[in-house]
């Protein structure tokens, strides 16, 4: 018996996965995070063969510049994979973050002061 290949949707109809392509999962998620920035959080691995890769924007009103900074992805026995790390937002305004990141040992970026929210994206690695 000849073995099918997934279905997937392609032009708007279901049709066979064209040999070479591989099913991909994505996951995406919006989080409140704190003051402090610390994130913990766990997806569904399900979707994923392997440790997916893990994208990010952060929404906040202000004109601080924040970054995510990824320190654990771990694949748990229960199929869920748990993403943590912690928000930092500059120190400064913008348009001076390039001038003191120059200097010796100054580190632009503190933990986060206001609560922002974090919008995760995952998706399949290689």
């Amino acid at each position: 018996m000849t073995q099918r290949r997934p279905l997937c949707r392609i032009g708007g109809a279901n049709k066979e996965l064209p040999v070479g392509d591989k099913p991909a999962g994505s996951w995406a998620k919006a989080i409140s995070v704190a003051v402090g920035g610390a994130v913990s959080t766990t997806i569904p691995a399900g979707y994923f063969s392997a440790l997916p890769v893990i994208r990010h924007t952060i929404q906040a009103a202000g004109a601080r510049d924040y970054i995510f900074r990824l320190s654990g992805l771990t694949l748990n026995a229960d199929k869920s994979v748990t993403v943590t790390g912690v928000i930092r937002e500059s120190r400064t305004i913008p348009a001076v973050i390039s001038v003191l990141s120059t200097l010796a040992n100054y580190d632009p970026f503190q933990a986060a002061s206001t609560a922002v929210t974090l919008h995760l994206s995952a998706e399949e690695s290689d």
